[in-house]
């Protein structure tokens, strides 16, 4: 069976990219145990006809790295590679390799999954085919990357992929990202929403805010289309969004009582701003469903005392994630 060819785009987040390429594979009901490894774009017809990238090449070349160089293997037999925990963990380690960190040194990069069972470890990021006749049946999938420039925003790779854990739990229904500026916050989520079938409504003024960020995000936009910019980045992700400009109480009701699964607040961060947004969305939330937000952390009081004011009032617990991502159930 000829493996899937599936392009994803890549804004310089390896997290991020590594759980697109998890979720496209895992909706294709494969699951794992699973090994990555870099390659470039012009291997792909290589890749397809032999199942590595290390094949079809005249002449025979033994391996000769790591503790088995005195046993003759054959240079395609063996692979680089590394786990998805262990990209996971390079990105804790700013030394250790990884075939995500690989990119940087690879102009047009192809990521491939291999089925981490028909390889027996060698060393660290070394495996060897079991039976060197099946490469192909290893070959799970290719993803050619496609390259998107990074996006300008305020959301580190551990508040994205907290608020993207948010959102892998819907399937169908309504979700409302308040506050989305370039577009940053919303790469984590877009595709993920749609994969489900949830659609997505992006609320923004694009017009400075209340809080004690209003001269800078003014001074930003004076400078830039920033509006034009968010579009520009969604596009380039194939992400669709449905875009309300407008304040965010405004775009509360437009939306009928009880129907959105999950409100994502990332506006206006002073204390006033933040009441209003949960006392407009909440009623808006389905029973169970989620209402959460950015910067929950103590450089942001207003998000922090709103939140406890209003969660204490209607009996609900705040719960946290990585970063500064919080969240409650209706």
């Amino acid at each position: 069976m000829t493996p899937p060819v599936i392009p994803v785009p890549y804004i310089g987040r390896n997290l991020l990219f590594l759980e697109e390429v998890l979720d496209e594979l895992d909706a294709r009901g494969v699951t794992g145990p699973l090994l990555f490894r870099a390659s470039e774009a012009d291997k792909l017809a290589r890749l397809l006809e032999h199942g590595t990238d290390r094949a079809g090449y005249p002449g025979e070349r033994p391996w000769t790295d790591g503790p088995d160089q005195g046993r003759p293997i054959r240079h395609e037999d063996v692979i680089f590679a590394t786990t998805a925990e262990e990209i996971r963990r390079g990105e804790r380690e700013p030394e250790r390799s990884t075939s995500l960190k690989k990119f940087a040194a690879i102009k047009r990069p192809l990521f491939v999954a291999h089925d981490a069972r028909c390889f027996v470890k060698l060393c660290d990021r070394q495996y060897e085919y079991r039976d060197p006749a099946r490469k192909q049946a290893a070959l799970l999938a290719l993803f050619p990357v496609t390259r998107v420039e990074p996006i300008q925003g305020w959301f580190s790779e551990e508040d994205g992929l907290a608020y993207r854990a948010l959102v892998r739990s819907l399937r169908g229904g309504a979700m409302v990202e308040v506050g989305s500026w370039k577009g940053l916050s919303t790469a984590y989520v877009g595709r993920l929403a749609a994969r489900n079938g949830v659609a997505l409504h992006c609320v923004d003024t694009w017009d400075g805010s209340s809080d004690a960020y209003d001269a800078r995000y003014r001074a930003l936009l004076a400078a830039e289309d920033v509006p034009g910019a968010f579009r520009a980045n969604m596009e380039a992700l194939g992400i669709r969004p449905h875009v309300l400009r407008m304040p965010s109480t405004d775009a509360a009701a437009r939306f009928a009582d009880a129907s959105l699964d999950l409100v994502f607040l990332d506006g206006s961060h002073d204390r006033a701003a933040v009441l209003a947004d949960l006392e407009a969305w909440w009623p808006k939330l389905k029973p169970g469903g989620i209402v959460g937000g950015h910067d929950h952390n103590e450089e942001h009081a207003g998000v922090v005392d709103a939140t406890a004011h209003f969660m204490s009032v209607a009996g609900r617990r705040i719960e946290r994630g990585a970063g500064s991502v919080w969240w409650a159930r209706r």
